[in-house]
């Protein structure tokens, strides 16, 4: 039984305001407020997994939805209610009403999505969660994690067994799309929001509030824009919201962190306090493994009263600081000022400058008694931490961690809150790496044409010379040779038949190469991507994967359960707003259990190519090893002549190292920087080997990462014919048709990367700079058995780079 289901919004508010602005702010607003609750109580559940999903950022129904229940059990489903296309946690809580059960049980649940609760029409995905129920379960909670790619999270979820609907589980789930027209513009303002986990701590819980409040004035300095009174805006930080506020923080306790990295990835960044930080910085459990693992990933660790604890030997970079002119620009006084001349302005002037606000004389007074106070209040921050704090010795710092970062925002001060200058520090350092999709580097909604560029190459493409071969043996048999001989026999009339016959047979054959060059099997191009932490031995891998079935599998694909699955479609070239009115049509089915994810069979059609992209950890992976060679380290003998290199250079120091693996990847063409920036390089490491690598000159180690990176190049360059990099997001109508570059569009940073940090890594590495930094190393090695997600797939032009830092 469901209450409180109702539209977003209702028309005739969207009708009393022309501007597309304030339309997407108010379908913001019934995003965030809108929420389910059922109506009977929860169990007193001892649960198998935390519940993560708090009834602020969760929608639930409970099945049976009757209040005479004859099955002798309840399930509740809790699914999140962000409507991005992140990916979606589901918890699920079954409990018996009568005892353990005396059998085990089988279920299916399903989540279909409804054509009124998602956008782009043709962009969702339904969902199966199979449950098995052992015999003698009392009550247990589990968790999933399932892709999402379309905007909105509006389901019918229904139970399953047997193939079989079980009479009264069926019930809606979410909330509908009032205006499909603008939800590009909600999905814009949703992804643009700096998401973030507030890991609750009794340490500093007396300023959380105070923190936040900072965080608005620096994030939003116009308080009208996320609040309709100074009260409001006063509780900003204890879950009050605006009008086209979205909740961005969002609180937890460390008891309920969850067990699984995914279920952090809807978030920018997590903030920790330094007791919990340091606690599960080293542990072993699973919660600490998770929080490890989305850092890996791309995360962004804020600590808390925490500076950097000191760098391990041999590390390969410094901590980063943020830059002075950032920081300059917020401690001007600016905003203060601003707050002065909005507290003396007449009501006319004040409803003029804030004209999407709903504003009446009384609360016009009321803000104009709150702009001094909050005037003082940023005023009092500056002078409590300027610029110099920030940047001094235990001010804010940035310690990179593979693909994610820790910003620790050093010691605090007298129960001091987060200051202002600490936000804008944390916001410089974050740099492009704020917004998770421009992290993650695959977009599931749109795509884009950048898909072309890992296309298979050759494959379900037109063969263009072969078809002008066939055309033109048709011409010769029509003209000189058919038309001759009949013409000379006296039967010209033949031609009315023998003219087209030769068309017939010329299509035909034309058809058929087509068919037969590209086979009838399934072949896969990939390209991974290990990034080594060779501190602890752990590893994340990334992998992008292009598959063509000649018949398309009847079982699917089948990635890893751990694994984080994102669709890469070919936008087309066919903006957002352009598919609006198209019919409703669901991608395929992905099924999700605790030993793998699968996507049907209509993922993959025939003779189409289709990408993917993961993300998965690879903890354990092992290290490399390396220690000065004994002959090497031995004293060059008086008169002998000087050490070169291959192309006569003279060096100095070793000229080669011992390299052990401590992993089972054979390594190829491995190249290894040591602390003193000197290259070595060895053909070929077997797994547990030890063996000799001769030392290179920086000329050739570069020339050797440039060839690795050429290794597999892009197929196609030629992204968006005819248009500049500003116009690649928009089509002729001014409409959305790349949301990835749209959103790096908004980002104040030179560096733009439009495939993810991991791609980013490799290619600023090989490519762009073609050194590596000190105490690290790079190479190939085969795929891992993941990397394909169907058993049968041929590999093609496939590569496995694997990079990271020594111990």
């Amino acid at each position: 039984m469901i209450t409180g289901w109702k539209p977003l919004l209702a028309t005739e508010p969207l009708r009393a305001f022309s501007g597309g602005i304030f339309r997407c702010m108010i379908v913001l607003a019934g995003f965030v407020c809108a929420t389910l609750h059922a109506q009977s109580p929860r169990p007193n559940v001892r649960p198998d997994a935390p519940r993560f999903l708090s009834d602020e950022i969760s929608q639930e129904v409970r099945l049976p939805t009757s209040a005479n229940n004859p099955l002798g059990w309840t399930i509740r489903v809790r699914a999140s209610s962000l409507a991005t296309a992140d990916i979606m946690r589901v918890e699920v809580e079954f409990a018996t009403t009568g005892g353990p059960t005396t059998a085990e049980q089988q279920f299916d649940l399903r989540l279909i999505p409804l054509a009124s609760g998602h956008s782009p029409p043709q962009a969702s995905v339904a969902v199966s969660l199979p449950l098995s129920i052992s015999q003698g379960t009392d009550r247990v909670r589990l968790s999933r994690h399932v892709p999402k790619t379309s905007f909105g999270n509006l389901y019918q979820v229904e139970l399953r067994a047997d193939g079989r609907a079980i009479p009264d589980c069926k019930a809606v789930l979410g909330q509908p799309i009032a205006d499909a027209e603008y939800s590009v513009y909600v999905n814009e303002a949703q992804q643009n929001a700096w998401h973030v986990l507030w890991v609750e701590s009794d340490a500093d819980e007396s300023t959380f509030k105070e923190s936040l409040q900072l965080w608005s004035l620096f994030d939003n300095p116009m308080p009208l824009m996320v609040a309709s009174t100074p009260e409001q805006w006063a509780e900003l930080g204890g879950g009050a919201l605006g009008v086209g506020q979205l909740k961005r923080f969002q609180n937890v306790k460390m008891q309920n962190m969850p067990l699984d990295w995914r279920a952090l990835r809807p978030y920018d960044a997590i903030m920790i306090h330094r007791t919990d930080w340091e606690a599960v910085e080293s542990a072993d459990s699973s919660v600490a493994i998770a929080l490890r693992d989305w850092v890996h990933a791309g995360g962004v660790v804020i600590v808390r009263d925490a500076s950097p604890p000191p760098a391990g030997a041999g590390a390969s970079s410094s901590d980063a600081v943020p830059a002075q002119d950032a920081l300059d620009t917020v401690s001007h006084e600016g905003v203060a000022a601003r707050f002065d001349t909005f507290a003396t302005m007449d009501e006319q002037t004040f409803v003029s400058q804030n004209p999407y606000a709903d504003l009446t004389p009384e609360r016009i007074k009321a803000w104009q008694a709150w702009f001094p106070t909050s005037a003082e209040m940023l005023r009092q921050s500056l002078r409590e931490y300027p610029s110099s704090r920030a940047t001094g010795r235990t001010g804010v710092r940035r310690r990179d961690d593979l693909a994610g970062m820790v910003i620790y925002l050093g010691p605090r001060q007298d129960e001091e809150p987060v200051q202002i200058l600490q936000w804008a520090a944390v916001h410089n350092l974050m740099s492009w790496h704020r917004p998770r999709l421009t992290r993650n580097g695959a977009e599931p909604i749109l795509g884009s044409q950048r898909f072309f560029q890992w296309v298979i190459p050759g494959v379900s493409q037109p063969p263009v010379y072969t078809f002008m071969g066939l055309l033109g043996m048709f011409v010769i048999l029509v003209g000189p040779v058919a038309y001759r001989k009949t013409a000379k026999a006296g039967r010209s009339y033949l031609m009315f038949a023998i003219a087209p016959v030769l068309a017939l047979t010329t299509t035909g054959a034309m058809l058929g190469y087509g068919v037969i060059a590209d086979g009838f099997g399934t072949r896969v191009r990939s390209r991974q991507i290990t990034w080594v932490d060779g501190a602890t031995g752990d590893a994340f891998t990334r992998t992008r994967s292009t598959y063509f079935a000649g018949i398309r599998p009847a079982d699917g694909l089948t990635f890893a359960a751990d694994a984080e699955v994102t669709l890469y479609p070919d936008n087309q070239n066919q903006s957002w707003e352009s598919r609006v009115d198209e019919h409703f049509e669901t991608r395929g089915l992905v099924s999700a259990t605790s030993e793998d994810v699968g996507f049907s069979r209509e993922f993959l059609p025939s003779r189409q190519q289709r990408q993917f992209v993961v993300h998965r950890p690879t903890n354990g992976w092992g290290r490399i090893r390396v220690k000065a060679a004994t002959e090497a380290s031995a004293p060059q003998s008086p008169g002998a002549s000087p050490k070169q290199f291959e192309d006569g250079t003279p060096f100095s120091g070793p000229d080669s190292i011992i390299v052990s693996s401590e992993t089972d990847a054979a390594l190829q063409e491995l190249l290894i920087c040591d602390e003193k920036r000197r290259y070595f390089f060895v053909a070929a490491v077997a797994a547990g080997e030890t063996v000799t690598a001769k030392r290179i000159s920086r000329e050739t180690a570069s020339k050797r990462m440039g060839d690795l990176y050429k290794r597999q190049w892009l197929i196609s360059s030629n992204v968006g014919t005819g248009q500049t990099a500003s116009q690649r997001n928009l089509n002729r109508g001014n409409n959305t048709t790349d949301l990835l570059t749209q959103q790096l569009s908004t980002i104040d940073s030179s560096t733009k990367p439009i495939d993810g940090v991991f791609e980013n890594e490799l290619q600023q590495r090989l490519q762009l700079q073609s050194d590596l930094p000190a105490n690290s190393f790079i190479g190939l090695c085969d795929l891992t058995g993941d990397a394909i997600a169907i058993s049968t797939a041929e590999p093609t032009d496939s590569i496995h780079y694997v990079f990271g830092s020594l111990p």
